[in-house]
């Protein structure tokens, strides 16, 4: 059915609420789940290989000048960045931490004492900050942990931490730069997962939409619910408009209506806004057969 409409959630709480509102609304909507396998590249070598295969790759495209080389060179020295960032992250947890030290209790208390999210953008940027120490310690087995929290078993030199960093987030390294420097490659696979609550065609009945605004407000989904809203009012439009050509002379062939949306532009918004209609002449059958189903039309074709 081409007038229902499919949100995505990556909370299960999040979609299941979204059912319930649109079903209060009297619009029927279902929840499914969708699991996706992501396979991506991961580099994984000690701090000091990583940055030197990032310099020596900056100084060869640097060398060779070929066109378009200072995009590769931007990227790479950003990725160097945010690995020279995440090292000295390391050295001030070794600085103001001992063996023995419970750290890292922001990231904690969320994760495994189901504690709240951080509301701030200082205390966010703090625990992700805490969640790039634990990832890296967790790498080079410096963590242990009890009922109050994790706990740092001892210090290496900084230089010496093995790190990672996934292939899509620079430009590729060159195999003998890789050889060189003997950085790990592998690939890494996990299960993802996403919540789609998909309407029925009725949602184009939907006229206040304020309970729906608020909810999503919440849910920090804004991509998906803009979607959903450009979606919603296109349709309703294009339904009104359908149900206007019909009613103008008391019936209407479905070829007629099928010609009319291949190329038509329609005023709305008090003239403020117009929305241009290239839909296929299968895109418009689906949708007289939705509204059929319905109920909203009858009659054959002709």
């Amino acid at each position: 059915m081409v007038l229902e409409e499919e949100i995505l959630f990556s909370s299960e709480e999040e979609a299941q609420g979204c059912v319930k509102i649109f079903r209060n609304l009297n619009i029927s909507a279902s929840l499914k789940t969708k699991v996706e396998l992501e396979s991506r590249v991961l580099y994984k070598a000690p701090f000091r290989a990583l940055k030197g295969v990032f310099e020596e790759e900056i100084a060869r495209i640097r060398d060779a000048g070929e066109e378009g080389f200072e995009e590769f060179v931007k990227a790479f020295e950003e990725g160097l960045q945010d690995l020279i960032t995440e090292r000295n992250y390391l050295e001030q947890t070794f600085i103001s931490h001992k063996p023995g030290d419970h750290i890292n209790t922001k990231l904690f208390n969320v994760l495994i004492s189901d504690g709240e999210m951080p509301e701030t953008e200082e205390d966010m940027e703090a625990f992700l900050r805490e969640a790039t120490v634990t990832q890296i310690l967790g790498l080079n087995n410096l963590l242990d942990i009890d009922e109050e929290g994790m706990i740092l078993t001892r210090t290496i030199s900084p230089d010496d931490a093995v790190m990672s960093l996934f292939g899509d987030e620079i430009p590729p390294f060159r195999e003998e730069a890789l050889q060189k420097w003997k950085i790990i490659r592998s690939l890494e696979a996990r299960q993802t997962y996403t919540y789609v609550v998909t309407t029925g065609p009725d949602v184009i009945y939907l006229e206040d939409l304020t309970e729906l605004e608020e909810y999503f407000k919440k849910t920090d989904n804004e991509e998906e619910t803009d979607k959903f809203f450009a979606n919603l009012q296109v349709k309703q439009v294009l339904v009104g408009e359908i149900l206007g050509i019909i009613q103008k002379d008391g019936r209407a062939s479905k070829e007629h209506l099928m010609s009319e949306f291949i190329h038509k532009t329609l005023p709305i918004e008090d003239d403020k806004l117009s929305i241009d209609f290239h839909l296929s002449p299968a895109y418009i059958e689906s949708v007289l057969n939705d509204m059929k189903k319905l109920g909203i039309l009858k009659g054959k074709d002709s």
